[in-house]
Formats: structure tokens, sequence, C-alpha cells
């Protein structure tokens, strides 16, 4: 595998996490994607909609899904069956004086029951399309990280909002600095209250507590320093002292 052949996916791989929310889908947990912030990057790449970048619609239908029904034993009756909207778009680019295209389709409830009856998405159509957009752009490597599931692991997140906020700050040393401080003060803290541990028991919960959370932020140098001030604490409780407590 060339670089050339990575050059747009790294470009575009990791997500802005100003345009991410989380949502609820069919029971799932899943990392919402904005269809704009999407359409804005591939803009930053490609040019204007249109011009560098655009799509064509090449299919668009209402499916019908399972029957509906209302009632119980004899009672029960059809009311109808769920439908759904489907779109097929061609999306195409130019990279390099070269033209690219990519099909890909998009879907969306558009007649459903809900738990106050039946309703209708009017706006079913648009939803569809930007999910075909945004699963075209998903195969050049856009949002590749939420679509690998790295947006699963919080310490992944947590470390793409601290870089993604020194790019956007206008003092980048003075956010450098202040997120240095910000994690001495956490350190600092957590050291402070493993000093205060009154029993063994309080000070081995803190100790699991604060290692988790400094192998979540990837600082090797605090888990050190906690484990210094666990034996250091524990060497100062009497034994016995927590049954008495």
């Amino acid at each position: 595998m060339s670089d050339k052949n990575m050059q747009i996916w790294a470009l575009v791989e990791k997500t802005d996490t100003r345009f991410t929310k989380k949502a609820k889908v069919n029971g799932q947990d899943i990392t919402s994607l904005s269809g704009t912030a999407m359409v804005m990057k591939a803009t930053e790449l490609f040019g204007p909609v249109g011009i560098g970048w655009g799509w064509k619609i090449i299919e668009e239908r209402f499916d019908e899904g399972h029957e509906i029904y209302i009632g119980e034993g004899d009672k029960r009756s059809c009311i109808g069956r769920e439908i759904g909207h489907t779109l097929k778009i061609a999306l195409w680019f130019t990279q390099e004086g070269q033209r690219g295209e990519i099909e890909q389709y998009g879907c969306t409830r558009y007649q459903y029951k809900t738990s106050y009856g039946m309703t209708t998405d009017g706006e079913a159509p648009k939803k569809s399309l930007t999910d075909a957009i945004k699963k075209a752009l998903s195969m050049l490597g856009f949002s590749a990280d939420v679509f690998l599931g790295l947006f699963d692991d919080e310490t992944y997140v947590e470390q793409l909002k601290e870089e993604q906020a020194i790019e956007q700050a206008v003092d980048k040393d003075a956010e450098i600095l202040r997120q240095k401080r910000e994690r001495l003060d956490w350190l600092n803290s957590a050291v402070e209250t493993m000093g205060k541990a009154v029993t063994a028991h309080e000070l081995k919960m803190l100790n699991v507590k604060y290692i988790r959370e400094a192998t979540r932020r990837n600082e090797p140098t605090f888990i050190a320093r906690i484990t210094r001030a666990f034996e250091e604490r524990k060497a100062t409780i009497e034994p016995g002292k927590e049954n008495a407590a």
C-alpha cells in the first residue's frame, strides 16, 4: 500500500468532535455525524459543491415493510405497512485532474408506528440524501475514526479533543500550557485525596480509581506518582485501623 493510495484518507480520517453527538438508534448507542460538517470537510479538500465534487440521484423509491397491527386476538387488525424511503446517488469528485465516482444508498423510515400511533416523516427524502452522501464520503475515509469504532474509546476521544483544541486555539502555546496545568491539577488532587484516606480499604479503592484514570489518559509518569502516594499512605495507616473506623 503506497502513501499515495491513502492520501485522501489521511487528510480526512479524524473527526472534529465539535460536530458529533451521541444518539440511540434501534436500541444501540452510536456517534452521530453532522452531514453539514462532512460536506464542509469535502469542500475544503475538493472545492465547492458542483465544481470540485457533487452527486447525482440515480434512483429513488419507497419500499413497503412489515404490516402494522393494532389490538389483540379477535380484535387484532392491520392498519397498514411501514414504508421506507431509499435513495441511490453517484457521488463524484476530482483529485489531481482525475475524476472519481462512488455509488451509495441512503435509507430513512418514512411511514411507521410510534407509541402515539402512525406517523409520516416528510423530511425522509432529505435525510436519505444526507445519509447517502455521508456513506459515500466514508468510502474515501471521511470520519473513518467513527466508522472504525474509535469513538467508543473514551481515551481516543479525549486525546482528539485536546489535539483539536490546540489546533483551533488563537494562542497555541497558551492552550498547551493550559492543558498541562489541567493534567497536573488532576494529579495533585489525586495525590492529596489519597493522602487523606482513613482506611486501607478506602486507600485501595482510590488507588484503583486513579490508576485506571491515569492509564486512560496515557500518563505513565502519573501512574508512578500515584503508586508512590499509595505506598506512602499505606505505610502510615495503622494495622486494624480500618476495622475500628
